[in-house]
């Protein structure tokens, strides 16, 4: 229908579920074209051809859609972070609600279900309590590099698809503007002073990554570098800049890591200065939970929103003194912990062991007597699992989901209830359909929640009920 490097005039009807604009040429025939809203009218240069579709870029804007709007990062179009910035918000919200829609109708065979729009999120820029950024000697050139000598230095955000490939960000309203000011300064230390980046091909190099955690509820706020070994001098440098630069942090970490996989995550920590760790709080109404999150600890990136999230778990859980619940995927327990006072007990589960160590912790923070913790492969645990009496169970998988044979297992339990949160609706539609299969469970309400504005990813809380 199209080939490579032709320019088609298209009229976009919608978003895909990464966010792409959906437009169609004759016979139906599929475009995918980046940065592309609903309403637009572009001239657009096709770049990919499959059997079933094709995928393109913008080469200009014939009819602009009315809910377009001005991004507000100039590294919008480049970083893959903030995907549908230039779409009004109250539209992004129509379309993350549209995908939870379509995937439970397309993935799942969910139909007759009312979906009610997202929850928008409390703040649209500035929410994430963490971010990460990548050290790179290859750094992304853009139409501002054109004519300059190639830089071998970056540290930013990754280029979609190109997993090596770095972009230099310079600002990012995501997080804070002290975080966008850590970055930059990290950039300028570590560059004046020649420092070598760390290279999966030589297994060679020093920086790695920077990491920022910043409270919502307290004062705290962490920087985490991630270097391949222990440089004292370099640290101490570092340290009195940051002391004298940036006050706010209240703890500086130097981890290290030798293994190769580009992940961030490290075995050996020194504490510069401070606690170590940032404490976070989570609200329910007048009740307060206390969370400390450590350098590797996982926890909602959206504090406030995670708030409403965990709200709708308690809501759909419709939770009473006498029940006892599972808490699969528990990571370091925020949801079992934030509805203990409404059960009789929870149980948490979780396969990393770092995480079950800091629910521990948490829990014992809180002073909840009655939830206790396991680490285990959720698969065997629920093979081998004979505790009597537990009636409800929450889910909050990764984005893979769950695995068949889980979904097995809980669609021949009997469990009064089960609410299942997720990143992602595709996988739990999937999931859903295996449950329910044997015709032991009924959807009941279901949620989406928005915790990340601007990009095309949205939380969603299903209620099972046992028919």
């Amino acid at each position: 229908m199209v080939k490579k490097n032709q320019e088609i005039e298209l009229r976009i009807d919608s978003l895909n579920s990464e966010g792409q604009g959906v437009g169609r040429v004759e016979e139906g025939f599929v475009v995918f074209c980046q940065d592309a809203l609903p309403g637009d009218v572009v001239m657009a240069e096709i770049r990919k051809v499959k059997k079933s579709y094709a995928e393109a870029i913008i080469k200009s804007i014939i009819t602009e859609s009315p809910h377009r709007v001005a991004p507000r990062c100039k590294h919008f179009g480049v970083c893959g972070g903030c995907k549908i910035q230039n779409f009004s918000y109250e539209k992004q919200l129509e379309f993350k609600t549209d995908t939870v829609k379509n995937a439970m109708q397309k993935m799942g065979g969910i139909v007759n279900v009312g979906v009610p729009l997202a929850i928008k999120s409390k703040k649209e820029y500035y929410y994430r309590n963490k971010m990460e950024f990548s050290f790179s000697e290859e750094k992304w050139l853009t139409v501002v590099d054109e004519g300059k000598e190639k830089e071998k230095f970056a540290v930013g955000l990754h280029i979609p698809k190109f997993h090596s490939k770095i972009l230099d960000i310079e600002e990012c309203f995501l997080q804070s503007e002290v975080t966008t000011n850590i970055l930059n300064h990290a950039r300028e230390f570590f560059k004046k002073r020649e420092l070598s980046i760390y290279s999966t091909r030589t297994h060679e190099g020093y920086l790695r990554f920077l990491i920022v955690r910043q409270s919502s509820r307290t004062d705290d706020l962490m920087v985490n570098l991630i270097t391949y070994d222990f440089n004292k001098e370099v640290i101490e440098e570092y340290t009195e800049e940051i002391k004298k630069l940036f006050p706010q942090v209240t703890t500086l970490l130097n981890s290290f890591t030798q293994k190769k996989a580009q992940v961030a995550f490290a075995e050996d920590v020194v504490v510069v200065f401070g606690k170590g760790y940032i404490t976070e709080k989570l609200k329910r109404g007048e009740k307060e939970f206390v969370f400390k999150v450590s350098p590797n600890a996982f926890f909602q990136t959206n504090t406030l929103q995670a708030e409403v999230l965990y709200s709708k778990v308690v809501e759909f859980g419709d939770f009473k003194k006498s029940d006892n619940v599972l808490d699969l995927y528990c990571g370091t327990g925020s949801i079992s912990i934030y509805i203990s006072d409404l059960v009789n007990k929870v149980k948490g589960v979780e396969l990393v062991d770092e995480s079950i160590r800091s629910a521990k912790e948490n829990a014992s923070l809180n002073d909840i007597k009655n939830v206790s913790f396991e680490t285990a492969d959720i698969k065997d645990f629920l093979t081998n699992f004979k505790e009597a009496g537990i009636n409800k169970v929450v889910l909050d998988p990764p984005r893979s989901g769950l695995h068949p044979d889980i979904c097995e297992i809980l669609s021949d339990a009997d469990y009064e209830k089960i609410v299942y949160v997720s990143c992602n609706p595709v996988t739990q539609a999937r999931d859903l359909s295996i449950i329910m299969s044997k015709g032991k469970y009924k959807i009941g309400r279901i949620q989406p929640v928005d915790m990340f504005p601007q990009t095309y990813h949205i939380e969603n809380v299903v209620e099972l009920s046992k028919l």
